[in-house]
Parts: C-alpha cells; structure tokens; sequence
C-alpha cells in the first residue's frame, strides 16, 4: 500500500531540508490525511494515531538536513511511517504487561502462598504511595484506562512528559517491590528454618 504524492515533492524536500517552515506545512498537509488513514487502520484509535503522526512528523522536521538526499521520499515516508507505528505498537503491548503484571501481583501470590495476598496489597499501595505526587496521578490515572493525552489535558502536561512519568513510575515501582517482597520472602524464610 503506498501513498500518494504530492505536487513538487523534491523541490517542498530542499526547502524543508533548508528549513522552510511554509514548505514543511505543504509537507505535513500533503501527508497528514493519508498517513492518518494508514495509521488508524492499524492502531483503531484516534488518539494514538495523532499521537504517533506527530512524533513522526517532528522527527521529520528534526532530521530535516537529509530530506533532500531522499530519492523517493513517498517510499521513505511510508517505511518510516508503518516502522513508527509498530514501535509505538509494541510499547504500548510492553506498557500494558507491565501494568497488567503489577495489577496480577497486587492481587495473586503469584505462587508465593506463604506470603498472605493482603500483604502483596500492602506492599504494591506502600510503592505507589512512595512515587513523587506527578508519577503517582499519571500511573493512577494509566492503571484506570486514562489513555496519555487525556492524562496530558487533564494534568496540564504535554503528552511526552505523561510518557515519562508513568516510565519513571513502573521503574520505581518496580525497585520498590524487588526490594520488599524479597526482604519479605526472606523473612517467610527465616521464619520456616527458626
């Protein structure tokens, strides 16, 4: 499936290249639309699709200085487009694991049974509770559906910055549970060898 392309391609690709923000606009607009309907037949969503189309489009813009070199940039552009939307894809899969596994911890023993479910609770609230108050809400707010650009309105951020938040929250998180349930197991230990 290709895209189509747009009128005076190479020359709007040396004026972007030279950094004509006019040219650009021709660019984004020539592909907006098109790309839009190829990422959303993949992703099913209006909002990840704007948000992939716009991480694309301002590496374009960023990585400008090459655009001129670019022979065919409709192939170029596609490629980049369905590679970028695969990676976003396959970050939102490693994204939903994760929490998804944090949610099974919370609630199973997760073969542990001499360590009491309660207790997984305690130690799950305890490591949100430690979180700085941004990475808190915004991994509060992913636990219960929020998708990141309702998060970014309703928090006031950009989109990026809820992304890294919520990275920076299942990191801590992450650390606080392999530091407490291993002293916890440990102590289960202890107290079967006593």
């Amino acid at each position: 499936m290709g895209l189509k392309r747009i009128d005076n391609e190479q020359q709007i690709l040396e004026l972007v290249a030279g950094g004509s923000e006019e040219a650009f606009s021709k660019l984004f607009h020539g592909y907006l639309n098109q790309a839009g309907r190829v990422v959303f037949a993949i992703v099913g969503s209006k909002e990840q699709t704007e948000e992939i189309l716009q991480d694309l489009f301002v590496k374009l813009w960023k990585n400008r200085t090459q655009l001129s070199d670019i022979r065919d940039f409709n192939a170029y552009f596609f490629i980049l487009l369905r590679n970028h939307t695969l990676n976003h894809l396959v970050k939102m899969a490693t994204e939903r694991k994760k929490q998804q596994d944090y949610a099974r911890f919370a609630v199973n023993q997760d073969g542990q049974g001499s360590i009491a479910p309660d207790h997984h609770l305690d130690i799950l609230d305890k490591a949100i509770d430690a979180l700085p108050l941004q990475q808190k809400t915004v991994f509060l707010l992913r636990s219960q559906g929020y998708r990141n650009p309702e998060i970014a309105t309703r928090m006031n951020l950009t989109t990026d910055s809820v992304k890294k938040y919520n990275q920076l929250a299942i990191k801590s998180i992450h650390r606080y549970l392999k530091v407490h349930v291993t002293a916890a197991l440990a102590v289960v230990a202890v107290h079967f060898v006593n």
